[in-house]
């Protein structure tokens, strides 16, 4: 389950429009709920709010997260290169 402390720290990465993505990350790997049908995003948010528990869903959450802040660092450094403050070739 996601804590609340979690939530804060995954709300300054992920934002507010967050549920599409996970569930192109759901649909991706095939998880359905009990039905067979893909989950909708108030289920999600459920989950992202600590009201459901849903470890495939969390995981999910969690994978966006890393693909997010893997992203910024990407960019960061691409913003730092092309304006020459590339901490490798400063020595």
């Amino acid at each position: 389950m996601i804590t609340k402390e979690q939530r804060k720290r995954l709300k300054k990465t992920l934002g507010y429009h967050y549920t599409g993505n996970v569930l192109k990350i759901l649909k991706k790997r095939g998880i359905t709920n009990r039905k067979g049908s893909p989950y909708g995003s108030s289920m999600i948010r459920n989950v992202y709010n600590g009201l459901n528990e849903n470890k495939e869903i969390e995981n999910a959450i969690l994978d966006l997260y890393i693909q997010k802040l893997e992203e910024k660092e990407n960019e960061y450094k691409t913003r730092n290169k092309l304006l020459g403050l590339d901490t490798d070739t400063e020595s």
